[in-house]
């Protein structure tokens, strides 16, 4: 009779244990679902992560994680970062050396060094393209614009600009900050409407200016050449006693003289007539 009471209270335990586990095992799957986003985090492909434990030591500066799923502790924090080639671009308001102001649009290329992800992490954050890359872009152009005049700023190379703004903006990031500074392109610089009006009405009248330059000058070596023949033809007429008009006419009757059309020659009888020339076809 006793042996009844016994099994009976065996399979009494052994349900409350069972109840106790399946209990124990939906409150886990409650946890984990509601958890999941904590414990479980996707690293998208070109991406890196860096881990903050909240208990035990904050952020992990000497390692990454790769990309693929992660398991954390949903106490802690995994941060993501793009450690592709990223592209950023601006339009920068400058000032040229003569005090006029110029809008410049400017795109760069970047991308965070891979080993030293923690240390950005913690000492920069997510928006250092914010916090570093905008405002060392945007003072390397308005300092290399601010040495050029308007006028060579539109007559020098568009890549010498470019290289001094490439070179500064890697001396004050990439020297300094976790970030590699890929390349720097000017896409385009202009003007504000009504400068550039007044500095193309500028322009016309230089170039208006010059055309009237060339024909004065040309007009004064027209003047200096017949100046010249002028001289020339008094010094035949002094030296040689014969007058200019009496030399062109013999040398026209000579040429005809010689030239296989028919012709009549009339010399007059005064030394200073000219000859009439009749006939010839």
């Amino acid at each position: 009779m006793s042996q009844k009471p016994d099994i009976q209270e065996k399979e009494q335990i052994g349900r409350s244990y069972m109840i106790e586990v399946l209990i124990l095992i939906m409150l886990l799957l409650l946890l984990t679902v509601f958890f999941w986003d904590n414990m479980f985090v996707t690293i998208p492909a070109g991406h890196k992560g860096v881990l903050f434990r909240t208990i035990a030591g904050g952020t992990v500066t000497d390692k990454y994680f790769n990309e693929g799923l992660v398991f954390i502790f949903p106490w802690n924090e995994m941060y993501v970062y793009d450690t592709r080639v990223i592209s950023g671009q601006d339009t920068i308001d400058a000032l040229t050396e003569d005090g006029l102001q110029v809008r410049a649009e400017i795109s760069y290329r970047y991308r965070p060094k891979i080993d030293s992800l923690g240390k950005m992490h913690k000492n920069l954050g997510l928006d250092y393209r914010d916090k570093i890359i905008v405002p060392h872009v945007t003072a390397a152009t308005r300092d290399v614009i601010s040495r050029y005049r308007i006028d060579a700023l539109y007559t020098t190379s568009r890549s010498d600009i470019q290289e001094d703004m490439l070179v500064q903006v890697r001396n004050q990031v990439d020297s300094v900050y976790p970030i590699t500074t890929l390349d720097l392109i000017v896409r385009n610089i202009a003007l504000d409407e009504t400068v550039e009006k007044a500095i193309s009405d500028k322009l016309v009248k230089e170039q208006e200016m010059l055309g009237y330059d060339f024909l004065i000058e040309k007009e004064l070596r027209e003047e200096e050449r017949k100046l010249i023949e002028a001289r020339g033809i008094r010094y035949f007429q002094d030296t040689s006693g014969i007058d200019i008009l009496k030399w062109k006419g013999i040398e026209a009757t000579k040429e005809l003289a010689t030239s296989p059309n028919a012709k009549v020659v009339i010399i007059g009888t005064d030394s200073g007539e000219m000859p009439v020339i009749l006939g010839g076809n």
